[in-house]
């Protein structure tokens, strides 16, 4: 984890203009000193360094106040560095090591910030800083005097260190930007409801030309009846033709009828053996599933025993738990116990002391005694007759203020009693109109929504066949992307690869040769290149690349003969160059001689480069050897040897060349040379897969031109429906509105007399009380009247001054009483504490002794559970196995049944051959009679238009329907045609901003359902910080102080609206909340819920400023073990002056002031060093 190494502080308050160098290490470090030695300027110069710009945070009044000599700063500079350990890159910076500095010039007062001795602004830095919660503005800074602020923070502040350690702040943006969205969406919401108003006049206005119509529609009624009886006449003369025809039908139906009667023989005999087979296997089926019922209870079985077992093995392993801490339980008691009986022999010999005080005092009190018994015989009979009046006249001052309350009550109730018997009058007039409203309203609605079903009807079967079309659509759209997609990568890999390849045969390098030689690879013997059979250690990769780079691409072959035949087939192929290795001739090479001694060489190169042919390193990298720098490489070279350093300096014997290799690799353009007949493959396929994509689109184009019909015929469907649709929403708007005004009014009726009654019920008590309190008071008045004063204070205060003298001498030894009797107090709340622990200590003995016997008695149920469902086992094994047996003789049964059955469906099938040709004839003439019903349909389809369902009377009718004609054509020309146009035009429009209306109201509920859920999350992430801060609070206040400490939120029902509480309860004392605590007690539970609060956001560093001054000897020495515990995670810089923290920590710093200037001294406990610094300082010693 990053935690600081190291501090350098330059002209910085108290440290003077020299460099001044502190060493940290993780754990706890302790900075101690007298006061004004400068102390807290160390953490002030952390501060400082990490980019504090806050005087006051920094203790100074201004900036200049940072110099030491802030009288001449104008020539002046401060610097303070901090040296983070960043082994882990905790600090995102590519470094073991982060030094951050900042320097602060006297003239201009402007801050200069450095990483790693690069100049960067401040944002950079705090950036960085922040990412590991290192930032100056944390809780992980303590200051001076913080920890009482703390204790003084009320439930509300608590609230707030937690929403904001948290980033609540973030949701309450969210919900006001969605509550801005909200108020916008209800703004939206009203003018659209505005704008239906308007329309909604348009439609009255409508509506009223529309109705003219009605006269005009009356006369096409007449009209329609007439050509109705005209077609009638024609489906007489269509009946008597299908008569003819039915009785031909009849006939022969009669022989298919026998022949079907036959077949159904047939059939039922059929049915009867397969009914027979059926039974057969469901006999076979019944013994499976009997079978398969015995499997499922053996496998419970076998789990139930599995689980007893390991509940056997669980209820050992927590007997012996029991056990163990049964015995640690005694030894405690036994401790306790011996520290008792040496508190109460202290106890005794301060009894002693005080019998002797207690001597001395009787005597004194005896005299007091007496003088305090005349003294209250004096007083009890002077003050009793006061006493009486004066309680009398504060009763009947009382009995006045009540009597004055009750009469204004009665009144507001007498008043209020008016108000409710008028609105009750008006509520039960106003529910009977709605009633009556509400019926009539009802009756039409269930008229329209009849007529409304039919028509939608019609527009459900149009929607159904466009949504198919649209399904068609979109997998023909789904498929033609991927299509296109695949077409689009293919092209781009073809290009990527045929570029690569052109390139590789246009250049002619090496890679042309081993891709064509490759290919015939077993002909030739190649075993393989260079670069692939070799492996070499990464450190020294860049010395085997300079050394080996003219070989890397080299063939390996087994023999002289290959390489001869490699030649040949390259010069015979124009190939390019290349080079080959025959591992005959590798294995006689040897090794060149390398010099050892000189710590510069690490040896040859060869010993650091790995093949499966051990003599293939030694024959390329033998005469080579490596050196740890160019230098070495070069003197060693001048000695007649070829040497390469482990950076890539290459030096040839004799240094006769040199050359460098810093950062190459191994290019291979094989593999694209290899693809490029596969690359052909491809582009054909793709030709093929174009074409197939061509005929799909034609086909997509086909579906959308029928999805454009479906959707035209869908629209027209609609535009009928509109009309009912608004006139059955209207009324059921208004319905509604209606219900829910009657629910509204019915319910304010009742409120308004359940009013009355309470408001008559009140009036009567009040009147009681009224006459009650009258009369107390006559009473009262009557017993004043009788009562006298008496007087004898002259008395009194003599014998007053006579006790005072008395009392002067008893205080003298009651102070030396005082001293001993607390000393004793002491004692026994120690003894107190003791026996506590005893009485906690015997309720767990007794507890555990119960679970034992528990236990026990739990094991020898398990073991007898356990065998009787071993036995269940093997009863349940035994059933298994005779089902299985008995299961083997079905299958000859069935071959019979399948014998007979063939021979019944050949017979069958003769009978049905003989029917069908019967059936051929009775369907032609069926045919004549479906096209003459299909004529006769059509007609009566055409008078149901008309509006007939039935034939009507037979008569000439071409001449009435002439002249009805004419008629129809001369009142057309006086009837607005337009007006049923515009009404539809207005309706959908009105439809249009419903639907508008509707999606507002979607809008505005997912606003609301978005606020909803952010408030959810607050809440969940606000409770998860409380719960893991009231743990924290809970463990630490128990280790430091063996009491018990929590947080209660004021309003579980809205952590928000209150603050939260800090509860504490110390060892002997009753729970009460943090700021009813004494000093040191607050201050102890303020600096535990600090450290709580640090749990929510950990820091790599902690720096502490005599957070324990206010804490007592027992108490820090309590708190230092659980920093010191904490200190393990992380780093903790603490400035303290108590000797119980400075023993603990790990590392210790002295400041002390000398002329003006703080210098500081290192301590660090032997235990705490490394052995290594031990022997070091040991030998110097």
């Amino acid at each position: 984890m990053v935690h600081i190494k190291k501090l350098e502080v330059y002209g910085f308050k108290s440290f003077g203009f020299r460099n001044t160098v502190l060493n940290f290490e993780k754990g706890l470090v302790a900075i101690t000193g007298p006061n004004g030695s400068g102390k807290s300027n160390i953490l002030d110069a952390i501060m400082f360094a990490i980019g504090e710009t806050s005087p006051k945070v920094l203790r100074v009044d201004k900036f200049q106040s940072l110099f030491h000599d802030s009288q001449n700063s104008s020539t002046r500079l401060i610097r303070a560095s901090l040296n983070f350990d960043n082994s882990d890159r905790g600090i995102p910076v590519d470094s073991d090591s982060v030094t951050l500095t900042r320097e602060m010039e006297g003239q201009t007062g402007e801050s200069q910030y450095y990483l790693n001795k690069k100049k960067v602004t401040k944002s950079t830095l705090v950036e960085l800083l922040e990412i590991v919660l290192a930032t100056s503005n944390k809780l992980n800074i303590i200051q001076q005097g913080m920890i009482t602020r703390i204790s003084e923070l009320n439930s509300e502040d608590r609230r707030k260190i937690i929403e904001d350690i948290i980033g609540l702040s973030y949701f309450d943006e969210k919900k006001n930007e969605a509550l801005k969205q909200l108020e916008e969406s209800d703004r939206r919401l009203d003018v659209a409801m505005a704008r239906m108003d308007e329309i909604r006049k348009r439609i009255d206005g409508l509506e009223e030309e529309r109705n003219d119509q009605l006269r005009y529609k009356h006369l096409e009624s007449d009209l329609e009846k007439f050509k109705a009886v005209k077609v009638s006449n024609t489906v007489r003369t269509i009946r008597s033709d299908l008569k003819s025809k039915a009785e031909l039908l009849n006939s022969n139906a009669l022989r298919s009828k026998d022949l079907t009667m036959q077949i159904e023989k047939n059939n039922s005999e059929l049915e009867k053996l397969d009914s027979e087979k059926l039974k057969l296997i469901q006999e076979a089926d019944i013994a499976t599933r009997t079978k398969m019922k015995i499997g499922t209870s053996v496998s419970q079985l076998v789990y139930d025993s599995e689980r007893k077992s390991a509940l056997i093995m669980e209820t050992g392993q927590r007997l012996i738990q029991i056990e163990r801490r049964i015995a640690s339980v005694e030894i405690e008691k036994q401790n306790i116990n011996q520290k008792i009986e040496n508190l109460h022999l202290q106890i005794e010999e301060k009894k002693t002391h005080v019998d002797e005080r207690y001597g001395r005092l009787s005597f004194l009190k005896s005299d007091l005694a007496a003088m305090n018994s005349q003294i209250d015989e004096l007083s009890t009979s002077a003050s009793r007759y006061a006493e009486i009046r004066g309680k009398l006249e504060g009763r009947h001052n009382k009995l006045h203020e009540v009597k004055n309350h009750l009469d204004v009550s009665i009144a507001r109730l007498e008043e209020k009693m008016i108000i409710v018997t008028g609105r009750a009058n008006s509520l039960d007039s106003e529910n009977l109109e709605l009633k009556t409203n509400i019926e009539k309203n009802n009756q039409l609605h269930n008229e329209l929504c009849i007529t409304l079903d039919s028509e939608k009807a019609k527009l459900d079967a149009a929607i159904g066949l466009r949504d198919n079309l649209k399904k068609m659509k979109d997998t023909l759209q789904t498929n033609l992307k991927t299509s296109k997609d695949l077409l689009s990568t293919a092209d781009t890999f073809t290009i990527k690869y045929e570029v690569k390849a052109s390139t590789a045969k246009n250049a002619m390098t090496e890679d042309i040769a081993i891709a064509e030689l490759m290919k015939m690879s077993n002909e030739f013997g190649i075993e393989g290149l260079v670069h692939n059979l070799i492996t070499w250690n990464k450190n020294y990769e860049r010395a085997v690349l300079a050394a080996g780079s003219e070989w890397m691409k080299a063939f390996v072959v087994d023999s002289v003969q290959s390489m001869i035949s490699i030649a040949e087939h390259a010069k015979k192929t124009n190939l390019p160059r290349l080079k080959v290795i025959p591992l005959e001739i590798v294995r006689n090479v040897k090794r060149s001689y390398i010099p050892d001694g000189d710590p510069n060489i690490v040896g040859s190169l060869a010993d650091f480069v790995n093949s499966d042919y051990k003599e293939l390193p030694d024959f390329l990298f033998g005469n080579t050897a490596l050196v740890k720098n160019p230098t070495a490489a070069y003197l060693l070279a001048r000695e007649g040897c070829r040497a390469v350093s482990v950076g890539g300096v290459l030096f040839e014997p004799s240094v006769a060349s040199m050359s460098a290799d810093f950062g190459s690799t191994i290019s291979d353009l094989t593999h694209a040379l290899l693809l490029s007949n596969s690359i052909d493959i491809l582009r054909n396929l793709l030709t093929k897969l174009r074409r197939l994509t061509e005929e799909k689109d034609n086909d997509l184009r086909q579906i959308v031109l029928r999805i454009d019909h479906s959707e035209s015929e869908k629209f027209e469907i609609e535009r009928k429906i509109a009309s009912l649709g608004t006139q059955v929403s209207n009324l059921a708007m208004l319905v509604h509105e209606d219900e829910k005004k009657l629910e509204q009014l019915t319910l304010e009726n009742i409120t308004v007399h359940s009013q009355y009654e309470s408001i008559t019920l009140e009036l009567e008590a009040w009147r009681r009380r009224l006459s009650l309190v009258g009369l107390t008071i006559k009473r009262v008045c009557r017993r004043m009247e009788g009562m006298a004063d008496v007087s004898m204070r002259s008395q009194l205060g003599q014998m007053i001054a006579k006790r005072g003298q008395i009392l002067s001498s008893i205080d003298a030894d009651n102070l030396d009483l005082q001293d001993i009797l607390t000393s004793s107090e002491v004692l026994k709340s120690e003894i107190g504490i003791g026996v506590e622990r005893l009485k906690t200590l015997k309720e767990e003995t007794s507890e555990l002794e119960s679970e034992r016997k528990e236990k026990i008695v739990h094991a020898d149920e398990l073991k007898f559970n356990m065998a009787t469902v071993e036995s269940k086992l093997q009863i349940e094994r035994d059933r298994e196995q005779q089902v299985i047996d008995s299961a083997g003789t079905s299958y000859g049964k069935l071959q019979v049944y399948e014998q007979k059955i063939k021979a019944l469906k050949e017979n069958e099938r003769k009978l049905s051959k003989e029917n069908s040709s019967l059936e051929k004839d009775i369907a032609l003439v069926g045919k004549d009679i479906s096209d003459l019903n299909s004529e006769e349909s059509s007609l009566i389809n055409n008078l149901r238009l008309l509006g007939y369902e039935d034939l009507l009377e037979a008569f000439d009718v071409d001449t009435i329907i002439g002249e009805l004609t004419a008629e129809f054509d001369t009142i057309k020309t006086e009837i607005n045609l337009s007006a049923d146009k515009l009404y539809v035009e207005v309706i959908d429009g009105y439809r249009g901003m419903s639907n508008k209306r509707n999606l507002l109201d979607e809008e505005r509920h997912s606003i609301v359902l978005f606020i909803e859920e952010i408030v959810t999350e607050k809440k969940n992430v606000f409770m998860e910080a409380f719960g893991k801060v009231d743990s924290n609070l809970r463990q630490t206040f128990s280790e430091v102080t063996g009491g018990t400490a929590w947080l209660e939120v004021e309003n579980k029902q809205d952590e928000f609206s209150d603050g939260i509480m800090l509860m504490a309860q110390f060892q002997g004392k009753p729970g009460r909340e943090s700021t009813a605590l004494s000093g040191g007690e607050k201050t102890m539970a303020a600096i535990i819920f600090l450290l709580a609060l640090q749990s929510l956001k950990p820091s790599p560093f902690y720096l502490m400023d005599e957070v324990d001054a206010h804490l007592d000897a027992q108490n820090t020495e309590r708190l230092s073990k659980v920093l010191l515990e904490r200190s393990k995670d992380n780093q903790m810089l603490m400035v303290t002056l108590k000797d119980a923290t400075v023993a603990q920590a790990s590392m210790i710093y002295g400041v002390y002031s000398q002329d003006g200037v703080s210098k500081v001294v290192r301590y660090k406990h032997p235990s705490q060093l490394p052995l290594e610094e031990i022997r070091s300082e040991a030998s110097a010693n």
